[in-house]
């Protein structure tokens, strides 16, 4: 694989990625919308008093599991919530490499960049490496950064116990691990959606095939069903990583470019 070949599609991308205001808004809009409600949330319960947090009593309280019974309604109560909210910020990785996936391949359909770009001696491999990874790249790091900045909020909200439970290794591993293969996964359904079809609005929903596990495993956390520990971790790391392999190796196997142009039409 040339090197400065992936090296020049990287660039590329990242440049027409800066054109696309749509792509750009939702890069920044989601993360900031994301932290805002976790810190937002957390400022505001850590100023209700302990009694509503009574699962028999108060209002905001609810049944918490084993593992966070000796923390108390109240701190169990915000731990759960922030436990989901972890999950919420791991849809960055997964909703945003999908937009720029779709437009970086059915966006060069529509401009006609397409055609000479796959006259060029590129490899397959390397017009689908370098795509990938201009993809994946910003979102990864915008998760991170959106972990480290909830992190720093919360210590200026909240107590030092939530704050503790919220860096535990169960999610700081999660961020650093599962962010980049959510990423991952969603850019090769991504290329694989959009070298089939030419609408870029309709290869972005192929995201919602794992954004509705994500979202319904947070809801388990939620209601105390589920509790995220370093083992769990490990078995949904595996499995990712599995996943991952099996449509890395069919958006190759469909990215077929001496076809790919005359499906659009």
């Amino acid at each position: 694989m040339n090197e400065s070949r992936v090296q020049a599609i990287i660039t590329k991308e990242w440049l027409d990625m800066g054109k696309n205001k749509m792509v750009l808004i939702m890069m920044a809009l989601l993360p900031v919308i994301l932290v805002a409600m976790i810190l937002g949330t957390a400022w505001l319960m850590q100023r209700t008093p302990e009694a509503d947090f009574d699962p028999n009593t108060g209002s905001s309280g609810m049944a918490l599991p084993a593992e966070l019974a000796e923390l108390g309604a109240k701190t169990g109560t915000m731990v759960l919530i922030n436990d989901q909210y972890m999950f919420y910020l791991l849809l960055i990785p997964m909703a945003l490499p999908v937009y720029i996936a779709a437009y970086s391949i059915i966006g060069e359909k529509e401009t006609r960049s397409l055609e000479p770009l796959l006259a060029t001696p590129i490899t397959t491999a390397e017009l689908l490496t370098g795509k990938i990874i201009a993809a994946v790249v910003p979102a990864v790091v915008l998760a991170w950064l959106s972990y480290l900045l909830t992190a720093a909020g919360m210590i200026l909200v909240a107590s030092p116990i939530i704050v503790a439970y919220m860096v535990r290794p169960v999610w700081t591993l999660s961020m650093a691990l599962h962010g980049p293969l959510f990423a991952l996964l969603s850019t090769a359904c991504g290329v694989i959606a959009s070298s089939r079809l030419n609408d870029a609005r309709a290869a972005q929903q192929i995201t919602a095939l794992f954004i509705v596990p994500v979202i319904g495993l947070s809801m388990a956390v939620l209601m105390g069903r589920v509790y995220i520990n370093l083992n769990l971790l490990l078995w949904a790391t595996a499995v990712l990583v599995l996943v991952n392999v099996g449509v890395l190796w069919l958006a190759v196997r469909l990215f077929r470019r001496e076809t790919i142009l005359t499906r659009w039409k």
